[in-house]
């Protein structure tokens, strides 16, 4: 009934009161709609019905994504979002008239490093992310955190796992990259979601309208560069500069690495589907799948790309943000550290005394004068030096008392001359 586009334009008449339509067409770019065009007072308009349970799903979803983009919000983007003009019952479902964007759709395999098209994509993403959160808070939409997000993906490898279909060089590349705390420090932003070059309308190399909105909530960024990997080669890397440049993002790097898996966990996505339909055919396009991800993977390990190497100004920032290390040791505890080094750091003796054999100083005995010791006779050494040390210290503090007793009270009745090498102990 509902996909017949008279019985859809009546449907679109009962969901916009008051609407004329002057002519109808089909509309089958999506198949898991019933969809006409129909031509009205109001402009070009679309009429949707959904076919099965989930794409109602989708539907509701993105009616709840478009609703929570207000006209303050759609003011913010370069480009137009579809507006639902109203709903109607038809049958066991319902069918949506929403207003129908201008433009053309595009391949994205024809995408090039230097299309003109490259910084729009990297323009509209920007638009995209810097929306507020708060519409999202507002709206009722999914608010997922990094390490939701995170936690997510490693169900997702998990169930993978489970079918005892994945390779384990692809569960090692996927694992490496949930572990790296570093690719995971990010502050999620508004996201489209399911962003792909079908949802992308362009007139005279603008992007004039995004559509596709059912996953529109707060979530990882690089969720929507996934899909420029299937581009040509570098368009990829020349979307994410021109980005950067446009905002702050954090670090590209861990966005990059994100991306790419992101992309390739499509393929668990789809080998799980087949497995949980019990379709065999599906089930052997994403082992062919999961074996051609085997044999291009690059030759740098994930472990050393989820550790990217930093620009000078995340170096710099991150040094400001780094906190001053505080010592704890007390005052005294720092002075005896330094003493220990004193102490410890020097190879010979402060006091000099007289060998037992008079033939030398204690310095000169300690180095040995080119003979060596044993470990039990430099032992021994050790003690009789202290032994002998102790009396010339106490003779040593007696003269002294006694010379400062025996001096006369005016010193300077007695000036002191310079002393000769003769004078000069041996």
């Amino acid at each position: 009934m509902a996909s017949i586009p008279f019985t859809l334009a009546a449907l679109a008449t009962s969901a916009v009161p008051g609407l004329e339509v002057l002519s109808v067409g089909p509309h089958d770019e999506d198949t898991a709609y019933a969809t006409a065009v129909i031509d009205t007072d109001r402009g070009e308009l679309l009429v949707r019905v959904p076919r099965s349970g989930p794409a109602e799903v989708r539907q509701s979803a993105e009616l709840l994504g478009l609703a929570a983009l207000t006209e303050g919000s759609r003011a913010l983007l370069p480009f137009s979002v579809p507006e639902t003009l109203g709903m109607t019952r038809a049958g066991e479902t319902r069918a949506v008239v929403s207003t129908s964007l201008p433009g053309l759709r595009f391949a994205v395999e024809d995408l090039a490093e230097d299309a003109i098209l490259v910084p729009e994509i990297a323009k509209a993403l920007a638009a995209i992310h810097d929306l507020p959160t708060t519409i999202a808070h507002h709206g009722g939409l999914p608010v997922r955190s990094s390490r939701e997000l995170r936690e997510q993906v490693g169900r997702l490898v998990e169930r993978a796992e489970g079918t005892r279909l994945l390779p384990q060089t692809v569960r090692e590349r996927w694992m490496s990259v949930l572990d790296s705390s570093e690719v995971w420090d990010f502050a999620p932003t508004m996201v489209h979601g399911s962003l792909d070059a079908a949802q992308l309308l362009v007139a005279d190399d603008v992007i004039v309208g995004i559509e596709g909105w059912s996953e529109f909530g707060t979530g990882d960024p690089a969720v929507d560069f996934s899909w420029l990997i299937a581009a040509g080669a570098g368009v990829f890397e020349a979307v994410v500069p021109r980005y950067g440049n446009l905002r702050s993002a954090g670090s590209l790097a861990s966005l990059t690495v994100r991306a790419r898996l992101y992309r390739e966990l499509e393929v668990a996505r789809w080998l799980l589907h087949g497995v949980e339909a019990h379709d065999q055919e599906v089930v052997d396009d994403a082992v062919a799948m999961l074996d051609r991800l085997v044999d291009s993977l690059i030759s740098v390990p994930v472990a050393a790309a989820s550790r990217p190497t930093l620009s000078e100004q995340e170096v710099e920032a991150m040094l400001e943000e780094t906190p001053e290390v505080v010592d704890h040791l007390s005052e005294t505890a720092a002075y005896e550290a330094l003493d220990e080094d004193r102490m410890f750091g020097v190879e010979q003796a402060f006091v000099e005394t007289d060998a037992p054999d008079g033939s030398g100083t204690g310095a000169d005995a300690g180095a040995g004068g080119g003979s060596e010791e044993s470990g039990a006779e430099a032992s021994e050494s050790s003690a009789d030096a202290e032994t002998d040390v102790m009396p010339d210290i106490q003779q040593h503090d007696d003269a002294s008392e006694h010379a400062s007793a025996a001096a006369p009270d005016d010193a300077s009745d007695h000036p002191t001359e310079p002393i000769g090498d003769e004078d000069l102990p041996r």
